[in-house]
């Protein structure tokens, strides 16, 4: 099928009333890109800036150029704020993107012994190799991002068989598998993120640890989401979330250690890292090293 992208640029004040007249004429949905500066790349903060925003739609083409004028007199009797810049028309390809994405997405080897394998691709195991059969759907965590792979050796390095283990902010669940196959006789996993619930739950099955992964909506602190509140339940806890949500939630899952414990935290390039590290030494951890990724890292902690 032969789709239209349309292009135009708003006026901020503008953006509603267009965006509503585009969804008419489109009823899969209008992309709203707002204009924005970077202020942070690693913990992806920004501020938006009083400059026109862009929005996109695709219809079904082809499209006349009385379909054209049509939809631009439309567009122009909603935008109130300043007149419609230019309307750009690009075809497009219909693609099931879906499927497209797998094709950058291989097996992959980390560290000494995992190898993390797409579940539509065929591996044979060799001996001391750890297979995570995974399919991570919308969910963070395939093994390609550098922090996954730092956490993924750090298990390596710390797990021990027998530990109990908490996973914040789970994603595809790729860590929660890989600490059960390393030993761990427990991870709970929790994400804030329902799509990365269902791929966790999914890929805890697909790997038969279901039984000793717990997957939950949530978090450590007030979305707690198991019923007990005992003070320490982990003897390891791993979060490859961003440095922001690491430094907030770091008294939170510093409590959640047993004296001993061990933690390991990545998500951050070198620039967080002394801000991580400060967060972790005030909640009473200290820490122990740190693993390079490129601009990666990955922070390993114990708590005395």
């Amino acid at each position: 099928m032969q789709w239209i992208e349309v292009v135009l640029r708003v006026a901020p004040d503008d953006v509603d009333a267009v965006a509503d007249a585009l969804r008419d004429v489109s009823p899969a949905g209008v992309s709203i890109e707002p204009a924005i500066r970077t202020l942070d790349h690693d913990n992806f903060q920004y501020e938006l800036l009083d400059e026109p925003t862009t929005l996109r739609v695709c219809l079904a083409g082809p499209l006349t150029t009385a379909d054209r004028r049509a939809l631009r007199r439309r567009l122009a009797a909603a935008a109130q704020a300043a007149p419609i810049a230019p309307i750009r028309y690009r075809e497009v390809r219909d693609q099931d993107w879906a499927e497209e994405w797998k094709r950058y997405f291989g097996v992959l080897h980390v560290g000494q012994h995992f190898v993390v394998r797409p579940s539509w691709e065929a591996y044979e195991a060799q001996p001391g190799e750890l297979v995570i059969e995974l399919d991570p759907g919308t969910a963070f965590g395939t093994g390609q991002h550098e922090t996954t792979r730092l956490c993924l050796q750090a298990l390596e390095r710390y797990v021990r068989p027998g530990w109990a283990v908490l996973d914040v902010g789970t994603g595809s669940g790729i860590l929660a598998v890989g600490a059960v196959l390393l030993g761990a006789a427990s991870v709970r996993a929790c994400d804030i993120d329902d799509n990365a619930i269902a791929a966790a739950v999914e890929n805890a099955q697909r790997n038969g640890v279901d039984g000793a992964v717990d997957v939950r909506a949530g978090s450590v602190g007030a979305e707690w989401p198991w019923d007990e509140r005992a003070e320490v339940s982990a003897d390891l806890v791993v979060a490859n979330i961003s440095s922001v949500a690491l430094n907030a939630l770091m008294a939170e899952m510093a409590a959640a250690l047993r004296p001993g414990g061990c933690f390991i935290g990545s998500g951050f390039i070198e620039s967080g890292r002394a801000g991580v590290e400060a967060a972790v030494r005030a909640a009473g951890l200290e820490p122990v090293e740190v693993l390079e990724d490129g601009e990666w890292r990955c922070l390993v902690a114990r708590k005395s």
